[in-house]
């Protein structure tokens, strides 16, 4: 999930997303069936594989009364190109989902948006409150309920398949000791627990798991026939690849009891299915979920977007949007009902950087003149040169980067984060293809490097060399 990313390596999406929209746009939706549009389409992609951040990616597109899909590279190192049917994990865009599974529990009066999240609890669990005031259902989904982005007893933060092992009755004895440290709504914190334990929470009042719950109230319905936490063996076996980085393949995520934060898996025609019903919703009590999750339920501010459930809301104040990333994934989803458009976007690679990518799809199709990226090119450098550039660098109390010379790759670990590749702009500036990040090292001293600088969204922030036993 993106938000597995601490603040220093966090990018700010889509800040500027439609910031000066209120002008009238450039023109009314493009024909997605006309071949000039295909072109720019496929243009505005190149960039990304020909500087190879992605290994595989899948596009799907509604303009107006049109829609689209599009595939690029490959499903793995050696696989064939994505079809319609290959399945992705979307990562933090399972958020969307379980804010809709609350609304549609609130359409069915089986609870209120304002309820104590602890009525639904299993008997004798605790949530935590403070100064009196309860966490409340809404809360949850909106990422105001004070909880951790992620609780302390998660051992495997760090490792392949964080959420594995990690059930709801840990979460149970997690949220048992844990003191808020702000009244909840007072701020807005991203925390994955908080959803995922949402989701948890939906499905022990309705007496089944998220899987079966997602199924019979959003999927079904919807025909999203390969959209699926477990997924059965034919879903699973049109799965792609995941990569870390385009060399680097990368297990999947798996989910105990509690993948409403994170666990979903699709495909691009399930997700064009799904953003069509957001942009048109049914005449149905799931109709009806949707447009209450569409709704705003928190404003937004300087920093923060605003919320609906689930869903952000852009800066243009009416495209709704998402995005998530796992270890070897990334999806993007955009639905403007103004425009009206929507942009689904799956890769097998976990970068950021096609986020940028789907925003300039959706600006595209509003009407906005949109160029193809330029992207940096690495350079070669021995693997001598890298070595100086090897130690551990803190940047904060307990939070190190450690970097090392793997092969022939440097890969940098941020404490509580699994490690990535970084390249050459040059022998002592390095940079991330999975985020806009680099790295610059500096003062060097008897063939080692004493310091780096991390430069992210515009912030610098220094490092400096620790003793591989100092503490952290």
């Amino acid at each position: 999930m993106i938000d597995r990313f601490p603040a220093v390596l966090r990018s700010a999406i889509c800040g500027l997303l439609f910031a000066a929209a209120a002008s009238p746009l450039a023109a009314a939706p493009p024909d997605l069936d006309d071949p000039a549009t295909q072109q720019r389409i496929r243009s505005l992609v190149q960039p990304y594989l020909d500087s190879e951040q992605v290994v595989g990616l899948s596009l799907g597109l509604i303009a107006g009364d049109s829609s689209a899909t599009f595939h690029f590279g490959k499903t793995s190192a050696d696989g064939d190109q994505p079809t319609d049917q290959t399945v992705y994990e979307i990562g933090s865009v399972s958020k969307v989902f379980t804010g809709i599974l609350l609304a549609d529990a609130v359409v069915q009066n089986k609870v209120k948006l304002d309820q104590d999240a602890a009525d639904l609890m299993p008997g004798g669990a605790r949530m935590p409150d403070s100064n009196g005031k309860k966490i409340s259902l809404l809360d949850l989904s909106i990422h105001r309920s004070g909880l951790p982005r992620l609780p302390s007893n998660m051992k495997n933060v760090g490792g392949e398949n964080p959420y594995a092992d990690y059930t709801s009755q840990l979460a149970l004895e997690f949220l048992d000791g844990y003191s808020l440290t702000r009244d909840p709504g007072d701020k807005m914190e991203y925390s994955n627990l908080a959803v995922s334990f949402l989701g948890y929470l939906l499905g022990h009042q309705a007496g089944k798991s998220y899987d079966q719950l997602l199924t019979e109230r959003i999927a079904k319905p919807l025909g999203m026939t390969s959209t699926t936490v477990t997924g059965d063996a034919e879903v699973l076996k049109r799965l792609a690849a995941g990569h870390a980085t385009p060399g680097k393949p990368h297990s999947t995520w798996e989910f105990a009891d509690m993948p409403g934060a994170g666990g979903i898996r699709s495909t691009v025609t399930d997700m064009l299915r799904f953003a069509n019903a957001n942009l048109d919703p049914p005449d149905s009590d799931l109709g009806n979920a949707l447009q209450l999750a569409w709704k705003q339920h928190r404003a937004g501010d300087a920093k923060d977007f605003a919320m609906g459930l689930g869903w952000h809301i852009a800066r243009d104040g009416s495209t709704r949007w998402h995005n998530g990333q796992t270890g070897g994934y990334h999806a993007m989803l955009f639905v403007s009902r103004e425009v009206p458009a929507a942009v689904v976007l799956l890769t097998n690679t976990a970068t950021m950087e096609v986020d940028r990518l789907a925003e300039d799809l959706i600006r595209m199709l509003a009407g906005a003149a949109v160029q193809p990226r330029t992207f940096q090119s690495a350079i070669e450098v021995p693997i001598a040169t890298m070595k100086r550039c090897e130690g551990r660098y803190q940047i904060a109390p307990g939070v190190v980067f450690d970097v090392n010379v793997v092969n022939d790759r440097l890969m940098v670990q941020l404490t509580g984060q699994p490690a990535f590749q970084v390249f050459p702009k040059s022998e002592t500036e390095w940079f991330y293809k999975i985020v806009p990040a680099t790295l610059t090292f500096k003062d060097e001293n008897d063939g080692r490097f004493e310091a780096l600088e991390l430069f992210q969204n515009g912030i610098r922030a220094s490092a400096k060399r620790i003793d591989p036993a100092e503490d952290e």
